[in-house]
């Protein structure tokens, strides 16, 4: 049995993906607390506050963001508009090193398209992990376009066989690209990227079934 027909091997990795993103501002919480229990400096006690705060706010951040890209979304409908996968994406980025430009328009589209959106968005953004990069999504229903610019920009061949939905050496760290594949494969559509220049990557991604469906709307 592959993964894409595994329910509980797809769901184990996912797991393990979130499990890695909140390992650390869980932690760092917990750290936090203890400096407020045997502490009495108040500049420590200070301290330990901001970092229990901006910790909370890193791990509600992930979570307001795996619940829709992972998840059922089960607050969503079959369709939701694209305006909801912008306000879980940004506070996201608040806590990575590119910046977002989401130029994607607002309105009703299937929640399985936000679902890939969302998860092409944050593996891009590991394609430029450095200080003054930009990840930039745009395009509609039927194909979306994201580059990933700044410096040593990189595409790994590990990633782009996740976005091509290939289960050979697939760990928790792509599977959130391997997601997206299965969706855009569903729909009969692909996701493919290249690098452009040591500072650019790009990806594009088709949803054919779903093109069709919104020209005909």
């Amino acid at each position: 049995m592959s993964i894409a027909t595994d329910p509980l091997a797809l769901a184990s990795l996912l797991s393990s993906r979130l499990c890695h993103d909140l390992i650390n501002p869980v932690g760092a919480m917990g750290t936090g607390l203890e400096v407020m229990e045997t502490e009495d400096d108040p500049v420590m006690q200070a301290e330990a506050r901001k970092l229990i705060k901006l910790s909370a706010d890193k791990s509600i951040a992930m979570l307001g963001f795996a619940r829709l890209a992972f998840g059922a979304g089960s607050a969503y409908g079959a369709e939701i508009d694209l305006d909801d996968g912008k306000r879980v994406m940004l506070p996201v980025f608040d806590f990575i090193k590119p910046d977002l430009d989401w130029q994607l328009p607002g309105g009703h589209v299937p929640k399985d398209f936000v679902k890939a959106v969302l998860n092409i968005t944050l593996m891009m953004a590991d394609c430029v992990p450095r200080a003054g990069s930009k990840v930039t999504v745009s395009g509609h229903v039927g194909e979306v376009v994201i580059r990933a610019t700044g410096p040593k920009a990189k595409l790994k061949p590990e990633l782009l066989a996740a976005f091509a939905a290939e289960e050979e050496g697939l760990e928790p760290k792509t599977t959130p690209a391997y997601l997206a594949g299965l969706i855009a494969d569903a729909t009969g559509g692909k996701i493919r990227g290249q690098a452009v220049s040591e500072e650019e990557v790009v990806l594009l991604a088709t949803f054919p079934a779903w093109e069709v469906r919104d020209a005909a709307e």
